[in-house]
């Protein structure tokens, strides 16, 4: 009975493939029928999609131990420490460790040798990252709504490298950086990528698992080696996503323990001790306001740009990428994004997800292959809800009381849309 299950869910999987609580169950199905090679790979592919949840990630480093696959286990492990786990870490890490020494991997522990050990990291990084530099982009064309954003973006960043005469007769050069801010899941990334398509550029994406690092030191030297990755195959696209993480306000900071980071990145963008020519640097952050402020200034990122919830239009066109090619019949999309204010780009996927999850059920119940159909969708509707409310709740106080500066002018207009209006009302 349970293999039968098993192979429902990897029928359903195959059928969502985005439809990552379905994969955490069939993960946790593996794992209990005695087969933990299946369920770390499942486990992984969710941790690449950045949803295994916190309760799941010892477990999954554990069976990746098991499995062989201790790359994959000390990924679950560095992820377990970021979200404050504590019990069953040092265990977990012995075990690991065991199995390091055993394939004589060289490994990261507490003492002379730490030096070493990360430097060994910092050169799978540097590996990581050209390999980033050379996948394949998505273009502005793939990306539902956001015609505005991709104006902004096309001026500051495309037009200089299409039209370099024009810019260099005033004096004007190609480059600089632009921060992207707005609520989780409305695009930035996605953003980031596509406009290296346009560009035909080669695309670095750092992240914060790329930079940070327990050892003094390390974490500058990762940034700094990220950069000089980039700039050694300018021109280029080096995309610093989850900004707030990497440069915190230092004003905000109790201690000094992120100061140097901060201080570090303000260099880089300065093209202290090296050239910037040619290498256009794009951020991406929720929380402009928690960023340092020093950033913010002309000479670094040069322009904020607001990515907002998508509108009305925009839900249809992402509707309508999410639905490309799968079983579906008599949806009014219209219909569906008049219902769906200031969804995001991922709830309108997770939307979708959820849908088929309801198809799949109706499949498994009836024995038929029935489409998705409205009765689906608005079912799956009723139980979901836009996840930018919280954003904007926060948005709003610091356009209401910390925006003398006007800087997020743009969100200040945005909340006085009417979708907007209609929530707060």
């Amino acid at each position: 009975m349970s293999s039968d299950r098993i192979t429902a869910l990897e029928k359903a999987l195959e059928v969502a493939p985005d439809n990552h609580p379905l994969r955490l169950l069939l993960a946790e199905m593996l794992q209990g029928a005695g087969r933990p090679a299946d369920a770390a790979r499942q486990y992984e592919a969710l941790l690449d999609a950045g949803e295994l949840p916190r309760e799941a990630l010892l477990d999954a480093a554990r069976l990746s131990i098991e499995a062989g696959s201790l790359q994959a286990a000390a990924r679950c492990l560095d992820a377990a420490r970021k979200a404050g786990l504590v019990e069953g870490i040092a265990e977990t890490q012995a075990r690991l460790d065991a199995k390091l020494d055993q394939k004589g991997v060289l490994r990261l522990v507490h003492s002379s040798s730490g030096r070493a050990a990360a430097a060994a990291g910092a050169e799978g990084r540097q590996q990581d990252r050209r390999k980033l530099g050379e996948e394949a982009r998505a273009t502005f064309a793939e990306i539902g709504g956001l015609e505005e954003v991709k104006k902004a973006v096309h001026r500051a960043i495309i037009l200089p490298l299409q039209r370099p005469e024009l810019y260099a007769k005033y004096g004007r050069k190609s480059g600089g950086g632009i921060l992207l801010y707005g609520p989780p899941g409305c695009g930035k990334t996605l953003l980031a990528r596509a406009t290296a398509g346009e560009c035909n550029l080669p695309f670095f994406n750092v992240r914060i698992e790329d930079i940070l690092d327990p050892y003094v030191g390390v974490s500058e030297r990762n940034l700094h080696d990220a950069f000089e990755e980039a700039r050694a195959h300018a021109p280029g696209v080096l995309f610093l996503d989850e900004l707030d993480a990497l440069a915190f306000a230092r004003r905000k900071h109790h201690g000094g323990a992120g100061r140097p980071l901060v201080d570090q990145l303000l260099q880089e963008l300065d093209s202290i001790g090296s050239e910037n020519k040619g290498l256009l640097v794009l951020g991406a952050t929720n929380a402009p306001w928690d960023v340092d402020d020093a950033l913010k200034r002309p000479g670094r990122f040069d322009r904020l740009v607001f990515v907002p919830p998508p509108d009305e239009e925009a839900r249809r066109s992402v509707l309508e990428i999410a639905l490309a090619g799968r079983p579906a019949e008599r949806l009014d999309l219209k219909k569906l994004a008049r219902l769906t204010p200031l969804f995001s780009g991922a709830d309108l996927r997770a939307l979708v997800e959820q849908a088929f999850d309801r198809v799949i059920e109706e499949a498994l119940d009836t024995g038929t292959e029935p489409p998705l159909t409205m009765k689906h969708v608005e079912a799956a509707l009723e139980a979901q809800r836009p996840t930018t409310l919280e954003w904007l709740a926060r948005a709003r106080n610091y356009v209401e009381f910390a925006n003398q500066s006007e800087q997020y002018k743009d969100v200040a207009l945005f909340l006085k849309s009417r979708e907007a209006r209609a929530w707060k009302d």
